[in-house]
């Protein structure tokens, strides 16, 4: 959820659709709805939008109590903390930007969270995860970086094992970006916010 520096061996780019951060945005439902999320004022730092997130939440619908869940380019915490607030049982939040990672750690604080936060790269991060179980599992990279095709990016690779059985991956993209999974995933969900689009990708048993 915040710039990246391109990488030299990415063919394709999409073009820049990132916007400038600042202000607030408010969680939309649960324990801690209405309560605002702090934004800082970031070059590339695209939260999550309010309409965007309850219209994704209430598709999962039950699926959030109880989920175990993991937050890549976590940015703010949009989702992550959406999440929490609507029953989820835990959450990892991933951020590798220094700014928005104490922003993330102000907004967690304030809300009485402790979840962790790992301020490294995700496409690092992934290879060397410990396996793990995740039903929810968050992703939304910066729309400026993806490229036509997001598996080039290695931020997916060896993504389908962390997903639990059952579970899912929220991928929030620009409508031009794309990703053909080459692991046994499948998109079982698609809606367009203009110009957001959100993809439920799950294992194939789940449909």
């Amino acid at each position: 959820m915040r710039k990246k520096p391109s990488l030299g061996d990415r063919e394709e780019k999409a073009p820049c659709h990132s916007r400038r951060g600042g202000g607030f945005l408010r969680i939309t439902a649960g324990i801690h709805r209405s309560r605002r999320l702090l934004v800082p004022n970031l070059p590339g730092l695209r939260p999550a939008q309010d309409r965007v997130r309850a219209a994704v939440f209430s598709a999962l619908g039950a699926l959030v109590p109880e989920a175990r869940v993991l937050d890549l380019f976590a940015g703010t915490g949009a989702y992550g903390i959406e999440a929490l607030s609507r029953g989820a049982q835990s959450g990892l939040f991933i951020e590798q930007d220094s700014r928005t990672a104490e922003a993330l750690r102000q907004n967690l604080s304030a809300l009485d969270y402790d979840s962790p936060i790992l301020q490294t790269p995700v496409e690092s991060w992934l290879p060397r995860a410990t396996e793990s179980s995740f039903d929810l599992i968050f992703l939304d990279p910066p729309y400026d970086q993806t490229g036509a095709e997001l598996s080039r990016w290695k931020v997916t690779l060896g993504l389908e094992r962390l997903l639990a059985p059952g579970g899912r991956i929220i991928w929030e993209h620009h409508p031009s970006s794309k990703w053909s999974p080459q692991t046994p995933l499948c998109e079982i969900w698609h809606r367009e916010y203009g110009r957001s689009s959100v993809s439920f990708l799950a294992h194939p048993v789940t449909r």
